[in-house]
């Protein structure tokens, strides 16, 4: 099907008129589930809930997209070594983290277990079985993304097709960060990879700013200092608006042969 797009928010650029008659996506298709890892270098037992994460992916594959969050709010992630940044401070604090929470923990879908978002990285496997076992088709999702000459700006376009108000955010992702990490053996790993590392979010708003309709909206994305561009990937994830998780999407960055290393 196609149809005319609008950009619906301010602050986000028009789509050029040559460019607005693009397919845009079926109305449904199966949801990709979203595991958010909250973690600290200084959390000896986080490396094995990176494992089980990582174990997760091998069973799941595209269907479920990994994000590690290094919430400054939180005592493990407070140090000599800094890999925190703002938008996981944001969703850290909108699910109730604070400065004495336990780590290794997560989420899955935004979903509330308990009157909590955090879970034990224990159940993480039972629970995401019990999420992909529901067939209820997701709000179609899906983008384009692509790095300036500079390498310090990503442009993307994310297409949606939804039948209800809802949010959209934007992350960028870094996966195989080098760093320093505490292990469970109690020694320091100066050569850590820490994987699909938060590193910055489009908009104001690391929640996700308001969207609706079949509709697509163009922005760009900084590219933090130090961050690896080619190593990087975008996360769209689009919530309802109770914070309710409808669908993810995720992209590697493209990287033109002129902005390439």
């Amino acid at each position: 099907m196609y149809i005319v797009l609008a950009v619906v928010l301010v602050g986000c650029e028009v789509i050029k008129e040559e460019d607005r008659y693009i397919r845009l996506p079926d109305p449904e298709t199966e949801r990709v589930h979203l595991l958010l890892e909250f973690t600290g270098f200084r959390c000896v037992n986080c490396p094995t809930a990176a494992q089980t994460a990582d174990e997760l992916h091998t069973i799941y594959g595209d269907k479920l997209i990994t994000v590690a969050l290094h919430p400054a709010s939180n005592h493990w992630t407070q140090g000599v070594y800094d890999y925190t940044c703002p938008a996981a401070d944001s969703v850290y604090q909108f699910m109730g983290g604070v400065v004495t929470t336990p780590f290794p923990t997560g989420n899955i879908d935004w979903q509330v277990t308990d009157g909590s978002y955090f879970t034990d990285p224990a159940t993480w496997a039972a629970q995401l079985s019990h999420l992909s076992a529901d067939t209820t088709l997701a709000p179609a999702l899906n983008m384009t993304c692509e790095a300036n000459e500079q390498k310090d700006a990503i442009a993307f376009t994310v297409h949606f097709n939804l039948t209800q108000e809802a949010k959209l955010a934007v992350w960028l992702v870094e996966d195989s960060v080098l760093g320093v990490q505490a292990m469970p053996d109690g020694s320091v790993n100066m050569e850590y990879y820490h994987r699909h590392m938060l590193r910055h979010a489009a908009f104001e708003q690391p929640l996700g700013i308001p969207v609706s309709g079949q509709n697509a909206i163009n922005n760009e994305i900084k590219v933090p200092e130090g961050c690896t561009i080619n190593k990087c990937s975008l996360v769209a994830i689009l919530l309802d608006t109770n914070y309710s998780f409808l669908n993810a999407y995720e992209k590697k960055v493209l990287i033109s042969d002129s902005s390439s290393d």
